[in-house]
């Protein structure tokens, strides 16, 4: 046991120097952080591009940058399951859990947990199928697809990093200015952008765009499942096909964390065409203009495919 402690101390005065001041779970909390502490200090993001934060088992070097992170973001318990027991032993000055603030919670959307909804009350625009097996949260956990929930993310990023760096406060101002500027700017292009897209239906591959589809007026008919772990079955695929027909949904969004062998199965001899969203924004450097860059990355994918005909 002394052993293993001496082990732990000794990496950890490794790398304590070498890793960054913030670490966030997942990469578009690095796109907003990275947008605060521009010419600060440095944003490292703890998931390797292209993993999803379903599914992820914590190696010991991801160990170390929790331990050595001055701050450490992430969404919560309910998105990143595997960080609940590391970040527990962080003090609360070095940690943040976004879902818990309150400005955050009363922006939250509820998943939603029947089996199969036609509302035909509803516009067409409006009308849904929801197909899934289990919901593994009350509300949807993708809150930086919110661009309005954005805003308050870089907020609580920048508080926290003026009591931990007071002296550069004139810095994180600034910064802070900036990000809002670019997020109002971004805002009001992709909303115009993506008008001609308005009433265009699809299928995504996985609950993720809730508050990104609000937010546009996107016409999703839906998700092949909420949590990417669990596939549906041949029963929930074919009912998914048929609606994909009657509905004359244009595109299947996949995503590139996950195989898309269901997705090209369903559509198989239909009209519909196959896209690619990625909720992740991967390959997107950091700096201070990443988290517009990953919005207007996302708003082109829906519209490369949903322009076809």
């Amino acid at each position: 046991m002394k052993k293993k402690h001496f082990l732990l101390g000794f990496l950890l005065s490794i790398f304590s120097t070498t890793y960054a001041d913030v670490v966030t779970s997942i990469r578009p909390l690095g796109f907003i952080a990275a947008a605060i502490t521009d010419g600060v200090t440095n944003v490292k993001i703890l998931l390797p591009d292209g993993i999803s934060p379903h599914d992820y088992f914590l190696k010991p070097s991801d160990l170390i940058k929790i331990k050595t992170a001055d701050l450490f973001i992430w969404v919560g318990s309910d998105l990143e399951t595997f960080l609940k027991k590391p970040l527990s032993q962080l003090p609360n000055h070095k940690r943040v859990s976004l879902i818990e603030d309150q400005a955050i919670k009363k922006l939250l959307l509820k998943n939603t947990n029947h089996n199969h909804v036609i509302d035909n009350n509803l516009p067409d625009k409006n009308r849904k199928n929801i197909f899934h097996y289990h919901s593994h949260a009350e509300y949807n956990m993708h809150i930086w697809l919110s661009p309005c929930i954005a805003r308050i993310i870089a907020n609580i990023i920048h508080h926290r990093l003026v009591i931990l760096y007071p002296k550069y406060k004139k810095y994180f101002d600034k910064n802070l200015r900036y990000f809002e500027e670019q997020i109002t700017k971004t805002d009001e292009n992709l909303n115009k952008m993506l008008q001609t897209i308005k009433y265009k239906r699809y299928f995504v591959f996985h609950d993720a765009y809730s508050y990104f589809e609000k937010r546009y007026s996107l016409a999703s008919l839906g998700y092949f499942i909420i949590n990417p772990n669990i596939h549906p079955g041949a029963k929930k695929l074919h009912k998914i096909r048929t609606t994909l027909i009657q509905e004359k949904a244009i595109c299947v969004f996949a995503e590139p964390q996950f195989r898309p062998a269901i997705i090209q199965a369903v559509i198989k001899d239909t009209n519909v065409h196959m896209g690619t969203l990625d909720p992740l924004g991967g390959g997107i450097e950091l700096n201070k203009d990443s988290y517009v860059e990953f919005l207007a990355k996302l708003s082109n994918q829906f519209k490369n495919c949903l322009d076809k005909n």
